[in-house]
């Protein structure tokens, strides 16, 4: 019948014969215990397959070894493996991460955040977020707290992400090299975010220096997807049937983009041209495979948690805490003249 309940330290003090401090001690070896009572204690615990209380063990401490990681969806390849670079510092580093998807809604992230308001957890990354400036000034103010890829540019919190908008004008330039100049921006999704933002700065000055007409659905919003991407190339093209390139915001939506000029009778790279970001597997397990902008994600997510264990464990910041690392463009089939 014992393994139906839940041993409590009492019973082990009883059964050790001694106090239920001297178990405690034992249990979070933080005094001195004799090696005999240490013995006759570690015993019961095992007769007795005694579990200390986690929640009470937390509560004692100062810090929960556990990080609160925020992010659209995991489902999306590129953050997870900014996940994957959290993970492997948290590990060495002996903390947990809670990963928790807030899908865009802001009740949801609150939620979430009340962890971080009741030091349940030591600090946040957030990967995505719709906190404003103000609520994230003051979670900074008080706790931990990193940005990795987008950010808020008018507040003192950290981040970890890449020029978006030199990547951006790296590819418009390989698609004007390639001789396109009916260049078309799609983009799904939010265009409040830093990336959204920046990408189409990029394009805008670009053709706009070149007294190119600009072709998109920006700044109009719709839900992120390939098949809304799809939908937008098809509207451009019955506007611009001219239109012989794309730069897409991410690779699904590059792929969304080539199904449509494909459904239309127009093969890339031969009749248009078509570029992507993110270098996620989207880019390259399809024909044909699409030139990207490689992030370094993996190299994002740990550069940041390496920030927060430094901020969490009092000790010095061993990078500048506002950082945009280098990034690579990945050229491939959909924007070489000479690929089939």
């Amino acid at each position: 019948m014992r393994g139906l309940f839940m041993s409590t330290i009492e019973q082990v003090a009883l059964l050790a014969k001694v106090s239920v401090a001297t178990v405690s001690r034992v249990v979070n070896n933080s005094a001195y215990v004799s090696e005999a009572t240490r013995e006759r204690v570690e015993q019961a615990i095992k007769k007795l397959n005694y579990q200390p209380n986690a929640l009470g063990k937390l509560l004692r401490k100062e810090t929960t070894s556990m990080v609160l990681i925020l992010l659209h969806s995991v489902d999306n390849p590129f953050f997870a493996t900014i996940v994957q670079g959290i993970e492997k510092v948290a590990h060495e580093n002996d903390y947990n991460v809670l990963i928790c998807n807030t899908y865009g809604d802001t009740e949801r992230e609150q939620h979430y955040l009340k962890m971080l308001r009741n030091h349940l957890v030591d600090g946040v990354v957030f990967i995505s977020n719709t906190c404003t400036s103000d609520e994230i000034n003051y979670l900074n103010a008080t706790f931990p707290v990193v940005q990795v890829v987008e950010y808020l540019t008018d507040i003192d919190a950290a981040h970890y992400s890449i020029d978006f908008y030199q990547a951006g004008r790296d590819l418009m330039d390989i698609l004007y090299k390639n001789g396109h100049r009916s260049i078309g921006f799609v983009h799904t999704g939010s265009t409040e975010i830093v990336s959204s933002k920046e990408k189409f700065r990029a394009y805008k000055d670009f053709m706009k220096e070149r007294r190119l007409p600009l072709i998109t659905n920006y700044p109009d919003e719709c839900l992120f997807g390939y098949a809304n991407a799809k939908k937008i190339a098809g509207d451009l093209l019955d506007k611009h049937p001219k239109t012989t390139a794309f730069f897409a915001t991410s690779d699904l939506l590059a792929c969304g983009i080539i199904d449509e000029l494909n459904f239309r009778g127009k093969s890339v790279p031969k009749d248009a041209m078509v570029v992507g970001f993110d270098n996620t597997s989207y880019a390259y397990v399809g024909k044909p495979n699409i030139t990207s902008v490689e992030l370094n994600s993996f190299q994002l997510g740990a550069m940041a948690m390496e920030y927060l264990m430094s901020k969490i464990k009092n000790k010095p910041v061993a990078h500048n805490n506002k950082c945009l690392i280098p990034y690579q463009i990945i050229e491939r089939e959909s924007t070489k003249k000479d690929s089939r």
